[in-house]
């Protein structure tokens, strides 16, 4: 089998670590295109709001498409703060667990944070 060993010359290698179940066999159509239908397709896209997938090849040509979401540029700072990321993580479990407070007066709260 011909592996893909040529793309350490040109791309960043990544270690993916997983287990996969196969659930699906598509046949390519005449323009060499596997379209992504199915019941495992409405039950991924009934779970996430999927908009587009990152595409992983592996050194012998195994494909492996990530469910992917895209956020607005203006709000990518979030996640890329990793100080930020984890105060609103901490934030949304606390208020899953019921720690909440009541604001009565929204302008005087956010003046004293």
């Amino acid at each position: 089998m011909k592996t893909l060993k040529g793309l350490k010359n040109k791309q960043k290698l990544l270690e993916i670590k997983g287990r996969f179940m196969s659930v699906d066999t598509r046949p390519l159509d005449s323009k060499h295109r596997i379209t992504l239908n199915g019941k495992w397709q409405k039950t991924i896209m009934s779970k996430m709001k999927i908009d587009s997938y990152q595409i992983f090849v592996g050194e012998q040509g195994d494909i492996l498409l990530r469910p992917a979401v895209s956020i607005p540029s203006n709000e990518a700072w979030v996640y890329q703060n990793p100080e930020v990321i984890g105060k609103v993580r901490k934030g949304l479990q606390e208020a899953g667990e019921g720690k909440i407070e009541k604001v009565d007066n929204l302008e005087d709260f956010l003046d004293n944070l």
